[in-house]
């Protein structure tokens, strides 16, 4: 499928947001992914020595298509994507160590960005890392090897020592044991090295133009012993958050050594790394709804489709008069994986032998369901290593990100007078942390019912707390854990009916992280 035809698939699933909900209906299959577009930092110029990723917004490109996975059916994890569009040919980025306003070491690295693009590169699951390692050297310099290494760090602290490396992945480009680079690059060429050449030792100084490429694939695993036993984890995505204390960051180093009496020469270039996580396969139902442009069949229709939980009873004060209680049933689609960008279709009932109370409960303003993250990381990475059986206390930042969109089910059976049932999705943003599980660093998410948001209603307890920091309208009555994966799964795009609410009505969205942000020993994360 070309490029253009799949730009046209995407923008009619998720083009026209205004429409009214069609009949209900169901899916079909064709992995899909989505990727961002890399992007890069100018040429020429320097890195900074404070190397912090920009968030997601800054990296992505809003535009996203769709291509077929090279792994359909395999685990969580997809198989490597290129980012789309793409321009017609890569270009090559070049940053540089100077001398007396000079490039004497130079780090050039391909890119898919558009040319001209000012962030840094983006790397997304296996992709290859491609470029060379070059030296202009005017004069004679000693060089005992110049080689490049990627890194990845867990940082809570800006001071030294506030990090914990879990990734050096190192490629020696050119060693002096290997001998005079030049001789190495007419032997590759077909052309012995005279007698004399060979006997005589390589001093280690080297002059004039010199490069050596490099390529090899972002590593996807690392090795961690955790509780005595080594085991290969995911490597965590790029993060860096406001609302977080800790951050990853990755960034490819350059780095030439001349020998004990002269310190190395290092060029450091920060990189985004994005992994590729598939959402498992949709339900069949769910599938040949999203290409008839259809709503997925609510639970009772097609119980299997969803996951139901246990009915809630909500009670309180209605009108500061009237004593209630309403049962809530919230389902969300099955499976629970969802690519970011798209939408959480849910499903709520609602019961109540009062009339009025549904009249003024069981409504879209009223409902309030919400999607949550939690980070959790190392208090201290600094004392934290990848080799050790504990890995020190974890600290915990929960925030709300996004709310749930109401509409009533104009298909339900109005007859029932004491039942309500209202469809809903939690847009998710195309630059929304993906979920991870890595035993520094990890993200989780979770969708969550409140007690209704309404100035006609009183949740029960709410005129009484022990801890006054405490909002009962802040604890969730019942709660279920999602993942958010990065790239499209088998079949249709999940088709949107609403659209997100504004960034104004997103009252907790944005302002402030849960209380309190809780410290905790783990051996390990679970």
């Amino acid at each position: 499928m070309s490029i253009n035809s799949q730009q046209s698939r995407r923008q009619s699933s998720h083009g026209d947001v205004n429409r009214a909900p069609p009949q209900y209906c169901s899916h079909s299959s064709n992995e899909d992914r989505i990727v961002g577009n890399l992007s890069i930092a100018q040429t020429d110029a320097v890195p900074p020595t404070d190397l912090t990723p920009p968030p997601y917004s800054s990296v992505f490109n809003r535009s996203h298509t769709r291509r077929a996975s090279a792994h359909p059916g395999s685990d969580n994890r997809g198989a490597s994507s290129s980012s789309v569009p793409r321009p017609d040919a890569p270009h090559i980025q070049a940053y540089h160590i100077k001398s007396g306003g000079k490039n004497w070491a130079t780090l050039k690295v391909k890119s898919w960005t558009s040319v001209g693009s000012s962030s840094m590169p983006l790397f997304m699951d296996s992709d290859l890392i491609q470029g060379s390692l070059e030296l202009n050297l005017e004069t004679p310099q000693n060089i005992n090897s110049v080689s490049v290494s990627l890194r990845g760090r867990v940082i809570t602290s800006s001071y030294e020592g506030g990090s914990c490396t879990f990734l050096d992945h190192a490629i020696t480009a050119w060693a002096r044991s290997n001998g005079d680079p030049r001789l190495l690059s007419s032997t590759a060429g077909g052309s012995a090295p005279s007698s004399s050449s060979k006997i005589k030792k390589f001093d280690g100084k080297l002059s004039g133009n010199y490069s050596w490429p490099f390529s090899f694939s972002f590593p996807q695993e690392v090795a961690m012993n955790i509780q005595g036993e080594q085991q290969m984890y995911p490597i965590p995505q790029s993060l860096l958050d406001s609302n977080t204390r800790g951050n990853v960051q990755y960034e490819l180093v350059l780095r030439v050594t001349h020998g004990i009496l002269r310190p190395d020469s290092k060029l450091h270039v920060g990189v985004v790394y994005i992994p590729g996580i598939t959402p498992a396969p949709f339900s069949s139902l769910r599938q040949v709804a999203y290409e008839n442009n259809m709503i997925v069949p609510r639970p009772d229709v097609v119980p299997s489709g969803w996951h139901t939980l246990p009915p809630v009873a909500v009670k309180g004060q209605l009108l500061a008069n009237a004593d209630v209680e309403l049962h809530c049933t919230l389902s969300l689609a099955n499976p629970r994986s969802y690519t970011r960008g798209t939408v959480i279709p849910c499903h709520i009932s609602i019961k109540s032998n009062i009339r009025q109370a549904l009249d003024l409960l069981a409504n879209p303003k009223a409902i309030a369901v919400r999607l949550t993250r939690c980070v959790q990381h190392v208090k201290d990475a600094g004392k934290s290593r990848p080799s050790a059986s504990f890995i020190g206390p974890m600290l915990e930042d929960k925030l709300e990100v996004e709310r749930a969109v109401w509409w009533f089910n104009q298909e339900a059976d109005d007859r029932v007078a004491q039942v309500r049932q209202l469809e809903g999705e939690i847009h998710l943003e195309k630059e929304l942390q993906p979920s991870c599980s890595f035993p520094l660093f990890k993200v989780s998410y979770t969708v969550e019912l409140l007690p209704f948001e309404s100035p006609a209603f009183l949740p029960a307890g709410s005129t009484v707390s022990v801890d006054k920091d405490i909002d009962i309208s802040e604890i969730p009555l019942v709660s279920l854990p999602v993942i958010i994966a990065t790239l499209y799964g088998a079949g249709p795009a999940p088709v949107t009916f609403t659209k997100p609410k504004p960034r104004s009505s997103r009252t907790k969205a944005d302002s402030k992280p849960y209380k309190p942000n809780r410290s905790m020993d783990f051996p390990f994360m679970t």
